[in-house]
């Protein structure tokens, strides 16, 4: 058996692999090169990394919505307001997971990201929980941008790009929420 293999290299590999970072890699070098409307290899990737559970229909609308802003300048409030017009739906998670496979620098919001930040949606008609979710989305914004001036964050990111050196390209936001994920 040929013992010539880089120890840090295999446990890199691994870690990546466990939180998913060689899919975010795919989704995020094709986003812009392949028509995401219709290339299903894309579609199921994103599904299987973001966990999208939702009707054919559904992503139909979300899929051809993606690929129609995807080159423009959305925001969250109009991805999540087109999303809420032709769904019904109130969908701030796979309304953040679209802004930032656009812009990588935008939070997502995830379950776990939310738990640990203490964010809760209100409202009891779905006009005031999409108003709570656009408000809270820019909190998550604010919290963010405050975070990452701090010795921890940058502690983080620090350990980060040394214990996955192959994944110094992801944003800084990117990488503190990677770390809220894997802390459940």
């Amino acid at each position: 058996m040929n013992m010539d293999f880089d120890v840090n290299k295999v446990f890199q590999e691994r870690l990546a692999s466990s939180m998913g970072l060689d899919k975010y890699k795919y989704i995020m070098e094709q986003v812009k090169q392949i028509d995401i409307s219709v290339d299903m290899d894309f579609q199921r990737i994103f599904n299987g990394f973001y966990i999208v559970r939702r009707n054919e229909e559904w992503r139909k609308t979300y899929y051809e919505h993606f690929e129609s802003v995807k080159n423009a300048t959305p925001t969250f409030e109009s991805i999540i307001t087109h999303l809420y017009e032709n769904t019904n739906n109130i969908e701030p998670s796979f309304s953040s997971k679209m802004l930032a496979s656009i812009y990588p620098d935008k939070p997502i919001w995830d379950r776990y990201v939310v738990q640990n930040l203490n964010i809760q949606l209100t409202g009891s008609t779905k006009q005031e929980k999409l108003e709570s979710a656009i408000t809270l989305y820019s909190e998550m914004e604010e919290w963010y941008a405050n975070f990452l001036q701090t010795a921890k964050a940058k502690e983080c990111i620090e350990v980060f790009d040394s214990v996955l050196p192959d994944y110094q390209w992801m944003s800084s936001i990117k990488k503190i929420d990677s770390i809220l994920w894997s802390i459940r």
